[in-house]
């Protein structure tokens, strides 16, 4: 019975001697320089709970400012992009006046235009124009505040660069509905896609393309005077058009005379 007294007396105080609560609380510059050699690591996930952590218990300290920062930048790196923009969204409203918001508009910019791409998109690469790029607008709103708010920043050249890739392919995408309403022969669909192209999206690759598709709309919708404005702007500027030959618009995909029963039946999915 006494040896029994004595092991239970050992285990307790073994129980109190680690006891958590016994041990030293952290100062908040600890706190951050620990998650710090977390994000050092790339170990974004710990990194995201040791500064979630510092938040909670110095909410109003000297590193506050600087750890939202680093949320934002450890929720993007750890592909929580959704997370990413909500945290950049809330930093902004928090600290207007930050000197540091050119980064923050940055990551934001790069959470939205990351978002829409799963891990196949990454690897191997895919056709977006065919998609929704809502996203894809957030982040060309992202970089353009960028831009005219701070031209002189270090991720102002990148910002630029990925708004001419994303209209390019806003664009792209106008030009993929033209074409699905040509080859239905709904014309005045594919006019009016291929005139936003025209109109939005000057000086990028989709223009060409989209000049040859308005004037073959108008052909097929019986406007001569139109189809020759289209016509002459396109010989103006690219005079060596793929989709001009002997001085007449050309697309070899374009329908001609009545649709088939195949294609009446497929909705043209054949195509």
């Amino acid at each position: 019975m006494q040896k029994l007294f004595l092991i239970f007396i050992v285990l307790s105080l073994t129980a109190c001697a680690g006891n958590p609560a016994d041990k030293r609380e952290l100062t908040e510059a600890e706190h951050y320089r620990e998650a710090h050699k977390l994000l050092e690591r790339k170990t974004f996930l710990d990194a995201i709970e040791q500064l979630e952590e510092l938040e909670a218990r110095f909410p109003y300290g000297d590193y506050t400012e600087q750890a939202q920062i680093d949320l934002i930048y450890a929720r993007y790196r750890s592909l929580d992009y959704p997370g990413a923009t909500a945290q950049a969204e809330r930093f902004i409203r928090t600290y207007p006046g930050s000197e540091h918001l050119d980064y923050v508009l940055y990551i934001r910019g790069l959470a939205h235009y990351y978002m829409e791409q799963g891990l196949f998109d990454r690897v191997f690469g895919s056709n977006k124009a065919p998609r929704d790029l809502a996203t894809m607008k957030d982040a060309f709103r992202d970089f353009d505040e960028l831009v005219r708010r701070y031209p002189d920043s270090a991720y102002a050249a990148d910002a630029r660069s990925r708004m001419v890739f994303i209209r390019n392919l806003l664009a792209e995408q106008e030009l993929v509905a033209a074409r699905y309403y040509a080859r239905r022969q709904a014309y005045i669909a594919s006019a009016n896609r291929a005139q936003d192209v025209i109109r939005h999206f000057q000086h990028t690759p989709s223009v060409e393309e989209a000049v040859a598709i308005l004037t073959k709309s108008y052909e097929s919708l019986e406007q001569p005077q139109l189809a020759s404005n289209g016509r002459e702007l396109l010989k103006q500027n690219w005079p060596k058009s793929e989709w001009l030959s002997r001085g007449e618009v050309e697309i070899d995909w374009w329908p001609s005379g009545e649709r088939t029963w195949l294609s009446l039946l497929t909705f043209d999915l054949l195509k």
